[in-house]
């Protein structure tokens, strides 16, 4: 019988764009996790397929990520012999379980946005500050009904005003996240650790092991018996620059495609810890 969880962001924690690795030399294969319209777009290395496998057979593996539904389900690890029993998808918001969205979780959501600003009256208060100078036209999204995201160029983001909508934004129960070339604006009850913890308390699991690499995944490491973040991304920028609040979080060694590698075995390595010692990780750094 499992006892322990493990969740896991997706991209740029155990997936990875050919972009996000095309100037890496390694020397093992590489192989696509996800297939949109007429190619392969996310790849994880062979190390870190079988070591996935591996660590899904002993432990609860639980995909935890922003993508809407259907993003998600692009998604083919079954090709490579890994189950997922569970799903967590729209940063949260929606609980997949044996395939089939799991209602009681849905409905528990959406009772907790009506404490939150209306989703249009943020996005017309985005478009105040909102510009084609730094927001790729025609790209906003309201994603299953439940966060907004859109696409922008980051260096050119007027920071002051960006910075005074998203005091507005919290103060209205939402929370502002810049992923790579996407920026997100996600309801403060919508979120991940919310959605673990539920699966933990439903499947009355002892462990909780996370990975994630954002600030949308912070709470849910910081939640975890052993949080880990990879060597790139928000949460090392954030880390790398000594701002506090990461001491129980443990980062790679590894960045880049090979860090999910790297994750991996330390889930790995704290499910021998525990089932032989029973001696919790606690992080030194």
């Amino acid at each position: 019988m499992k006892t322990m969880l493990f969740a896991s962001d997706l991209d740029q924690t155990l997936i990875y764009s050919q972009r996000t690795f095309m100037n890496q030399e390694f020397n093992e294969q590489i192989y696509p996790v996800e297939w949109l319209k007429d190619r392969f777009i996310s790849y994880m290395t062979q190390n870190a397929l079988n070591k996935l496998k591996e660590v899904s057979q002993k432990v609860l593996f639980v995909p935890v990520t922003t993508r809407t539904k259907l993003q998600y389900q692009r998604i083919n690890f079954l090709e490579y012999d890994i189950s997922v029993q569970y799903a967590v998808t729209s940063n949260g918001g929606t609980i997949f379980f044996k395939g089939k969205e799991d209602k009681e979780w849905t409905n528990h959501v959406l009772k907790g946005i009506d404490n939150c600003a209306v989703a249009r009256d943020l996005i017309n208060k985005f478009n105040e500050i909102s510009n084609p100078s730094w927001v790729i036209k025609d790209s906003g999204k309201l994603a299953d009904n439940l966060f907004y995201y859109c696409l922008i160029e980051r260096e050119k983001i007027p920071l002051a005003e960006l910075a005074a909508f998203k005091t507005w934004a919290s103060e209205n129960n939402w929370k502002l996240s810049i992923q790579g070339r996407k920026l997100y604006l996600v309801p403060k009850n919508v979120n991940k650790k919310a959605a673990i913890l539920y699966i933990k308390e439903r499947e009355g699991m002892s462990q909780v092991v996370a990975a994630g690499d954002s600030l949308l995944d912070l709470d849910m490491l910081k939640a975890a018996d052993l949080g880990i973040a990879p060597a790139h991304g928000e949460l090392y920028a954030l880390y790398i620059q000594s701002v506090s609040g990461f001491d129980k979080i443990r980062f790679t060694q590894l960045s880049g495609i090979e860090a999910a590698e790297e994750i991996l075995d330390s889930v790995a390595g704290y499910f021998l810890r525990t089932l032989l010692y029973n001696i919790p990780f606690r992080s030194t750094i």
